[in-house]
């Protein structure tokens, strides 16, 4: 299985959705916005600066700034803060866009995906509207078999549940702080430093708590509200030393300003998805951004490329940006799968045409309108009810719209023989079918049904690892006697795929099949790096107990199943070819001496995920993927390191390929569950092949 930091794994941010008060307008928090979305948007489509994510650090500074700007102007009128007045210009300025988002997409994922697909969207899409998201992604990616799985369109609201959980709890604090200061007879000046010292400790707080999460927990720590709180502190803090800002002189603030921009400029080509985050790696971004609003503080704020016309409108429809842009781009991607082209153009400009339209007859005039305040009169309480009933309209109206030009071109499949029908009888039985998945222009009956596809597990207890390494593993040191026939099954969550094949080929021949697999963790004498940090750590222990059982029990066969492009602590965490050979041979030769037989079954070429691929509007050729040479090339390391002596290599790229091209189903049945684990269903189809090959292998094995 591929990694990525949340392989990720692919990156998010929540453009300014704390508006400001018009009077106090900052035309280079615009420019600072318009940076951000623009890096954000340019990096998830056109995957280009690396580093264009910082632009969720830039955001959450400026919020930051400008929500505690208000609350501190507030107390400083008033004496008070009113917590309704508050979260009623929250909801009015967030939530009417948010939501006609959420209800689009996922009308829209619903008619053009199926089964598991859309109902996880409907999950996404519950957690964002409860400002939840953030964690609701972070248990996905903490989960190894999520990890590579299916983006979802509604993935980027993550940093806007940050956001509002900050807000339901810094307001409180604030008024308790403001309160206690109020009742020491200390007011405005000591207040604010009052304010000051406890954003200090959270700043300080919150970065420590991230340098730990960072190095235990990597994926929830970019989530986490904890770990991200210390950026939302910075710019709070901001605000509340904004006396002593504005006392820096006018010959300095330029300097400030430009400084900041070209900190912001570096951070986004010197991040990568590498680099630990949100600490140290947001560091840059942070300052930067702090030092753009710092130098705005009191002074002319005049800088062109942040507070030109046109980059300030940019600024303006920011958040209306964010919020369409990575929907549209993952349902466009996946209605045009391999049109890659065709898919960035359309991205950019249906963002840019929903962003406008929405900008202006949803998200302003709500902003500015009276709703969710009490009225005075019965004429403007109708006129009100009026206007926002228009306003409903409009969006149910365009989400209406997306749905039924959805719907008039969808694809349904076809029907044909169930693929129960289908039995392997022969290496040219499989080919044939093969060749006619390759060929097939409409989609059969499927087996397993894609609506259960993503649902599919492993047997229980498969790929979990042994105890005491993996707390919650399988206690792999069996005491009971050792059976005459004795197969284990070692290596990762490609191993574990195997199962099915390897218990269906030996089972009914009086073989025990034992599972040393665990799911992250290869069977290789070189530490490795998973996309689960606890798995990285829990693997050389596992290892260690896989080695100790083998050389005890000395079982007859082993089946080695790995997934290829492993990432070796050795080599930076990055793949290595030959590191991969040197560790299969050394595991080979010293960690299987105690072995009768070592088989290695060479694993599943890789292809798209069919949770992905397989839409109402896609054709079984589109989801054909092409043998890559690097396959070809692991192929024949992975041949050297495992063949000879007792050992045995058997390619199986004829089981999923013909002529370097590999169908998606065959028979019926989906090939693999995600990117590259085999389905439980295929595997036990290909049976009598597997005992084909072992047949030389077995041949001589103690009866």
């Amino acid at each position: 299985m591929s990694s990525g930091p949340l392989a990720t794994p692919v990156h998010d941010a929540a453009p300014g959705a704390a508006g400001g008060d018009r009077s106090g307008f900052r035309p280079d928090i615009q420019g600072l916005r318009a940076f951000a979305v623009v890096v954000v948007i340019l990096e998830h489509i056109l995957h280009w600066p690396a580093g264009g994510f910082v632009g969720v650090d830039v955001f959450f500074v400026i919020s930051g700034f400008l929500i505690t700007g208000l609350l501190m102007n507030e107390h400083d009128r008033t004496g008070s803060i009113s917590f309704a007045n508050f979260y009623r210009r929250r909801l009015r300025r967030i939530l009417p866009l948010a939501v006609l988002v959420l209800v689009t997409t996922y009308l829209a994922s619903s008619l053009l995906f199926l089964g598991e697909r859309v109902r996880s969207t409907a999950w996404d899409a519950l957690c964002a509207a409860l400002f939840a998201a953030n964690w609701r992604f972070a248990s996905v990616g903490t989960d190894y078999w999520e990890t590579d799985g299916p983006v979802s369109p509604l993935r980027h609201y993550w940093s806007l549940a940050v956001e509002e959980q900050f807000y339901l709890v810094w307001p409180v604090l604030l008024v308790l702080i403001l309160g206690y200061a109020a009742r020491r007879g200390r007011y405005r000046v000591a207040a604010r430093w009052a304010v000051g010292v406890a954003l200090i400790v959270i700043v300080l707080g919150s970065i420590g708590f991230a340098l730990w999460e960072v190095e235990h927990r990597p994926t929830v720590a970019y989530f986490s509200t904890l770990s991200r709180a210390w950026e939302l502190g910075i710019g709070a803090l901001l605000a509340v030393t904004t006396p002593l800002l504005a006392r820096i002189p006018a010959t300095v603030r330029p300097a400030y300003q430009w400084s900041g921009l070209v900190g912001l400029m570096v951070s986004v080509f010197a991040i990568t998805a590498q680099t630990p985050f949100p600490v140290p790696g947001a560091f840059l971004a942070v300052i930067s951004t702090a030092l753009v609003i710092a130098g705005g503080v009191g002074g002319q704020r005049l800088m062109a490329p942040l507070t030109n016309r046109a980059v300030r409108y940019v600024g303006d429809i920011s958040y209306s940006l964010y919020l369409w842009h990575f929907p549209l781009l993952i349902l466009i991607g996946a209605a045009l799968p391999g049109a890659a082209t065709a898919t960035v153009v359309l991205t950019l400009g249906g963002t840019a045409l929903l962003s406008v339209l929405s900008y202006h007859l949803v998200e302003d005039p709500i902003r500015r309108s009276s709703w969710l305040e009490r009225q005075r009169t019965a004429g403007t309480r109708h006129r009100s009810r009026s206007a926002l009933a228009l306003r409903g309209a409009g969006l149910v109206a365009l989400a209406v719209t997306v749905a039924v030009v959805t719907t008039v071109t969808v694809r349904t499949p076809s029907s044909q023989a169930p693929a129960d029908s289908w039995v392997v009888t022969s290496r040219s039985e499989l080919a044939a079918q093969v060749r006619v998945a390759l060929d097939a222009r409409d989609w059969p009956v499927l087996t397993p049904p894609l609506g259960e596809l993503g649902a599919a597990s492993f047997a229980s207890g498969d790929g979990r690892g042994c105890r005491p390494a993996v707390p919650d593993g399988n206690d792999c040191a069996v005491t009971a006697p050792r059976p005459r026939r004795l197969a284990v099954v070692v290596g990762d969550s490609i191993g574990a795929a195997w199962l099915p094949l390897v218990r269906s080929a030996l089972e009914p021949a009086g073989w025990v099949v034992q599972d040393l697999t665990y799911a992250g963790c290869p069977f290789l004498a070189s530490d490795t790096v998973s996309p689960i940090d606890s798995i990285t750590r829990s693997c050389p222990g596992h290892r260690r107990t896989v080695r100790t059982l083998i050389d005890n029990r000395r079982p007859d066969l082993v089946i080695v199943g790995n997934a290829y492009r492993q990432r070796f602590i050795r080599t930076g965490g990055s793949p290595s070819q030959a590191e991969w050979e040197r560790a299969a041979r050394t595991a080979r030769q010293q960690w299987l001496a105690a072995a009768g037989k070592v088989v290695a079954l060479q694993p599943p070429p890789l292809g798209p995920d069919p949770k992905t691929c397989i839409t109402r509007l896609s054709t079984p050729r589109d989801c054909v993927s092409t043998l890559a040479a690097e396959h070809h090339e692991y192929a024949e390391v992975d041949r050297r390191a495992w063949g000879g002596g007792n050992s045995w290599h058997i390619p199986t790229v004829d089981w999923f390929c013909a002529a370097g091209r590999c169908p998606i189903f065959v028979g019926g049945i989906i090939v693999r569950r995600d990117g590259n684990h085999i389905t439980a269903e295929y595997a036990r189809k290909l049976t009598p092949l597997l005992g084909e090959a072992l047949a030389p292998v077995l041949n001589g094995a103690t009866d």
